[in-house]
């Protein structure tokens, strides 16, 4: 701010000193507004990363946990395959479905896109197949399962695309 000066001695000098201290003083507010947007964009940008946190904080624990259910899951497709693991596959699908309940409670979802159509955002294709039944760029067949952390992809769906039966050259 300007220090208060001499006394004007004219009417043109008070004009001119006026207009001098109304430039300063609208620059001031100029100033203090944008002060004051950048402090109310700080603090918004400061609250979305905390609730990114609070929502995205487990991230590398659901990542750990799906490689257990993925396991879970085999092994009891592989006990439901065999006559003598009835009592076993029970036992697998009672800890699968309260597995399943925990990541849900955490907003974790399964991206399980069998017959959907291919979507590089959420599937990863790991193989091509010629297929009559299915139109090209559809998922035959999961491979490994995707999941989804509330919006975010955690990890992606591995698939086996269609692809027209007489194109061989295609992968």
């Amino acid at each position: 701010m300007t220090e208060p000066g001499p006394v004007p001695s004219s009417t043109e000098d008070l004009h001119a000193r006026l207009e001098a201290l109304e430039a300063e003083l609208a620059a001031e507010r100029e100033q203090h507004l944008r002060a004051v947007a950048e402090l109310e964009n700080v603090r918004r940008r400061a609250a979305r990363e905390v609730e990114n946190a609070h929502k995205y904080g487990i991230e590398r624990l659901a990542g750990e946990l799906l490689t257990v259910k993925d396991t879970m899951e085999m092994g009891l497709q592989a006990a439901t395959d065999s006559d003598s693991g009835s009592a076993m596959a029970q036992g697998f699908q009672a800890t699968l479905k309260l597995l399943d309940q925990c990541l849900a409670k955490f907003g974790i979802s399964e991206v399980n896109p069998e017959d959907e159509p291919f979507d590089p955002e959420l599937h990863e294709a790991m193989a091509a197949q010629p297929s009559e039944s299915h139109e090209p760029g559809t998922v035959l067949m999961v491979v490994q399962k995707g999941y989804r952390i509330h919006d975010r992809l955690l990890r992606p769906a591995r698939v086996i695309v269609a692809r027209a039966a007489d194109d061989e050259n295609s992968p």
